[in-house]
Parts: structure tokens; sequence; C-alpha cells
């Protein structure tokens, strides 16, 4: 027996993604300088890595900031997505996996594009940053809907784009609403072309999840 969903989503599913990626974005970064000045009262303002001395907020923010991000839109994209697509309770653990991807990858990437700091390769680096975090929702895609790579695509293409700000400011406030922003419509977009347009999988029902 196998398990097929052909609704499609309607206009207030695409509002919807895009809007509460947002959110879960915003609310996560409010969460983390929370949770950053209770460690900082604990451990103090500096703290040693290497041998040097380290600002806490600077040094432990992303730490704390991506896994918020991965958990809440993770979740929030859960809740829109099971209506149109089988099994995927296990979408949270996705989403949760790759925001933590960065600290991987991002090192790697950021060492072989440190030698530039032109908008090229900052837009670059944001590409592939963006296309490796996504590899466990695709993973996930693959089962459920056809041509899922398009969904890596989109991905690297919105975080792409938030290089372009590059051009304009560096402060972190406006580069974060830009990764909450345009990954969102990219994926959007991904998700009219995936749930609409193109056809789905079947699953067996035996599949884990709902």
């Amino acid at each position: 027996m196998t398990v097929s969903n052909n609704e499609k989503p309607h206009w207030f599913f695409y509002l919807g993604w895009v809007v509460l990626n947002v959110i879960a974005v915003v609310t996560a970064w409010y969460i983390a300088w929370a949770l950053i000045s209770q460690i900082t009262k604990i451990i103090g303002g500096t703290i040693q890595v290497g041998g040097q001395s380290r600002i806490t907020e600077d040094f432990l923010f992303v730490c704390v900031l991506f896994p918020i991000i991965g958990l809440l839109t993770g979740i929030f994209q859960y809740t829109l997505l099971r209506r149109y697509l089988p099994h995927m309770a296990w979408w949270i653990a996705a989403t949760l996996l790759g925001w933590l991807i960065p600290f991987v990858t991002g090192y790697f990437i950021i060492a072989i594009l440190a030698q530039k700091n032109d908008t090229f390769s900052i837009m670059l680096g944001m590409f592939l940053i963006g296309t490796t975090m996504v590899v466990p929702q695709w993973w996930m895609l693959r089962q459920r809907v056809r041509y899922a790579s398009w969904w890596i695509l989109a991905h690297g293409f919105g975080w792409c784009m938030t290089g372009l700000l590059n051009l304009v400011t560096s402060e972190p406030f406006p580069v974060l609403l830009a990764i909450a922003l345009m990954p969102a419509i990219a994926t959007g977009v991904a998700c009219w072309l995936l749930l609409d347009w193109l056809p789905k999988h079947e699953l067996k029902s035996s599949a884990p999840g709902y």
C-alpha cells in the first residue's frame, strides 16, 4: 500500500512560509542574546580560547544562534509541509542538523575565500554554505518529490543573494534579516515548483513519521 498526498498548497502557504521563516530567525536572535547574557554573567565577559582572550558574546553568539534557528525553522516548516507531504516527522531534526553543518563546512569555505573580501567571493561563500546546510532536508525530499535537487539550488541562491549586502552594510542584524528573508523566498518558489507543478513520489504506508 502506498501513500500519496496530491493536495496542492494555496497562496497562504507561501506567504506563511516566508513570514514564519522570518519570525523564526528574528525570534532566535533575541533568544540567543538572552541566553548569551546569562552565560556572560556566569563565565564573565571574556574567555580564553587557544591561549587568546576572546569576548564571550562575540565568540559564543553564533554557536547559540544557529541551533535555535534550526529548531524554530524546522518546527514552523514542518507544520506547513506535513499537510502536503507524507511522513515528515524527521523534518525538524533534518533542519536542526542542517544549521549545524556550517560549523564544519563554514570553516573550510572561509579559509579558502579568506584572502578575498570582495562581494563575489562573499556571495560564492554564502552559496556554498547555503547548499551544504540543506543536504539533510534534500535527503528527505528526494523520497517524496521529483527533482528535489532544485531545493539545494534554491536555498543556495537565497543565501548567495544575501552576499549583496556587502555592497551596503556589514552590520549583523541587517545580514540576519537578509538570511531570514532571501532563502525563505527562494525555497518558497521551490515549494511552488515541487508541490504544485511537479509530481510527487509515492511512499509506502509503513514509512516512519506522519
